[in-house]
């Protein structure tokens, strides 16, 4: 899956809850994005960094979402969310994301573009050197 720093590809898993559900029992649309969200923090961890850490540093507000819906996710399936960086600029950077059911079939893939906020400023910074190591663009993707 790759190393610190060098492409890594973040995997984590998460079960469908009742609440995520609509009457269907299918993943209502809009909790994509957070499972998103638990994919890109679980990547953030995985590379040393709890979130906790991460926003007394830098604040990595979402300005772009995308979510590409492939087939419904149900109640009580176990989902892989796969999260790693697709691309990397001066003060932004973008997640994707992959999302696989239990049968290895993709559910969902997407990305979120970031912005580099400074909580101290307010201001939009260029990545700090310990988030550019973290957040090499992983191989092939």
């Amino acid at each position: 899956m790759g190393g610190a720093g060098g492409g890594l590809v973040a995997s984590t898993k998460l079960r469908v809850r009742y609440k995520d559900t609509d009457c269907m029992k299918v993943v209502y649309y809009g909790n994509y994005l957070t499972y998103f969200e638990v994919g890109r923090v679980e990547f953030l961890r995985q590379q040393g960094f709890p979130m906790s850490e991460v926003d007394q540093k830098v604040h990595l507000p979402v300005v772009e979402a995308a979510v590409k819906y492939l087939r419904p996710a149900r109640l009580d399936e176990l989902l892989d969310v796969r999260c790693w960086v697709s691309e990397r600029k001066r003060a932004s950077f973008r997640f994707a994301y992959e999302i696989v059911n239990e049968a290895g079939e993709p559910v969902a893939t997407g990305a979120t573009l970031h912005a580099c906020w400074d909580p101290a400023t307010s201001r939009m910074i260029a990545l700090p050197p310990w988030l550019q190591a973290i957040t090499a663009v992983a191989p092939g993707r």
